[in-house]
């Protein structure tokens, strides 16, 4: 696929799956809603993106391969209530699952996990997607769905996964159930109690943050007619990260192509992000000082290790 620039517009010329044909696109404006390395790839088959001055390090653009892992899973007899911060307060997990996510319907896991292996460098999220969804709430069950088809609902969404992203999907709907298990000190489900998985593999797909890579980020609008958002891209001072960016650079790109065509009722107002809490103003500030005191001889980690590295009597932080 490829872009070109028209007498009036621009014209999207797409390969078809499989076959010899293409299918042109005329346009006035073009909005590129992809992946860093996706942008990459276009602009270094269409001379109409990549002569825009804002795309000139996109060869520099890196992504990493991730797993998501969907489970679907037969319900335990008893329901876990009261559990706190999702949109729904009960779950049929295991309950030793629900006990260690009682704070939260989401989890954030480093690399290294367990020991082990496929893990090494790769960390992963999990959710408990019954407190979270409204259509797999244990609510909305009692009310619209037969006991015999109600399912607990687990997601796990690996990063940095290119030790076992080809693995087939049943040996990696195993390795989550053993990365849940190691991550909360429980017992493993068993497989036998996977009723259904859904595996998606996306290979060098998801931006890679890296030191230095934010210079490489495009404002949202690359040139005349030419506009792009994304979690990779220049968000200008609001403080968003990972999908909030993705929809904050979104609504500026459509706002930025509605100033310039004379578009008089979009709606691309961006919300403010939330201000820090008062814990965290503290603690980014006391590292701020911090770091000025003593700064740090490797890449700064992040405030709160940083503060935990000092307090705990670590001479070289």
């Amino acid at each position: 696929s490829l872009i070109e620039k028209n007498d009036t517009g621009y014209t999207i010329q797409l390969d078809s799956m499989g076959g010899d044909k293409v299918d042109a696109i005329e346009c006035d404006a073009v909005v590129l809603a992809v992946g860093a390395t996706a942008a990459g790839k276009l602009a270094s088959s269409s001379p109409a993106i990549s002569s825009f001055d804002g795309t000139k390090d996109f060869d520099k653009l890196r992504g990493v391969t991730c797993v998501a892992v969907r489970l679907f899973l037969k319900p335990n007899t008893s329901v876990s209530a009261n559990l706190n911060g999702g949109s729904h307060a009960k779950t049929q997990l295991p309950p030793d699952i629900a006990k260690a996510m009682s704070d939260s319907p989401v989890t954030v896991c480093g690399a290294g996990i367990g020991s082990i292996d496929e893990l090494k460098e790769t960390g992963f999220c999990i959710y408990d997607l019954q407190r979270m969804h409204d259509e797999f709430s244990v609510d909305y069950y009692n009310d619209n769905v037969e006991e015999n088809d109600q399912v607990a609902v687990l997601e796990i969404d690996f990063y940095r996964a290119n030790a076992f992203v080809d693995l087939d999907d049943d040996q990696i709907a195993d390795l989550a159930l053993r990365a849940v298990s190691a991550a909360f000190g429980t017992a493993k489900i068993d497989s036998d109690d996977i009723v259904d998985a859904v595996v998606l593999r996306a290979r060098n797909a998801v931006s890679h943050f890296a030191p230095n890579s934010a210079l490489y980020s495009p404002d949202v609008k690359l040139g005349d007619g030419m506009y792009i958002c994304g979690d990779w891209v220049d968000r200008t001072g609001h403080a968003s990260w990972s999908t909030e960016k993705s929809v904050v650079t979104a609504r500026q790109a459509a706002s930025a192509l509605s100033r310039d065509f004379g578009l008089k009722d979009s709606q691309c107002k961006v919300i403010p992000a939330a201000k820090d809490t008062p814990q965290l103003s503290a603690l980014r500030q006391s590292a701020r000082l911090l770091r000025s005191v003593l700064p740090p001889k490797t890449l700064p980690p992040s405030p709160w290790v940083f503060a935990k590295q000092l307090f705990s009597g670590d001479k070289d932080p």
